[in-house]
């Protein structure tokens, strides 16, 4: 008859729980540090959306009168350095191509600060486009990552 084998206590703190440990520590860390740029990031969006349905809510008043989309310029500035924008270079836009075309971005660099490397920088350039067929119709708006690969790859390159 065969004998049962016996093994021993494994110890309680060993190289697996370690390796795990560190894997835990390392991954929360990097989580403190993106989540706030991708957070900031998602409510400049937010932000860009409610200036775009504001103005599209009231567009034929907004696109007679430049001192209104001047004054909804401000605000949309304000409101998203009041998210943590810090960025003294930053720009901000609203742009009228015609009655049935406007554009609402802004550019700026956020910090992504790790210890012991130089600080790197991540350019967010956001827009919220906005068309409708024609006066007296719908608007449609859409949000667009101009720093986004997909974004890039669908832009037609100059010279070819």
């Amino acid at each position: 008859m065969a004998e049962a084998v016996k093994y021993k206590q494994p110890r309680k703190l060993n190289w697996v729980v370690v390796v795990l440990l560190v894997a835990l520590v390392a991954g929360a860390y990097a989580l403190w540090i993106y989540v706030p740029v991708s957070m900031r990031k998602s409510e400049v969006m937010r932000v860009l959306d409610e200036t775009s349905s504001e103005f599209t809510g009231q567009a034929a008043r907004m696109l007679a009168d430049d001192k209104q989309v001047d004054k909804m310029l401000r605000d949309m500035r304000s409101d998203i350095q009041a998210l943590g924008v810090e960025d003294p270079q930053a720009e901000y836009w609203i742009e009228i191509d015609d009655d049935n075309q406007i554009r609402f971005g802004v550019l700026y660099s956020d910090w992504i600060r790790l210890p012991f490397v130089e600080p790197r920088e991540k350019v967010v350039e956001l827009q919220m486009f906005c068309t409708r067929p024609g006066r007296g119709a719908g608007w449609t708006c859409e949000g667009q990552d101009l720093q986004s690969r997909d974004f890039q790859a669908d832009q037609p390159v100059d010279g070819i």
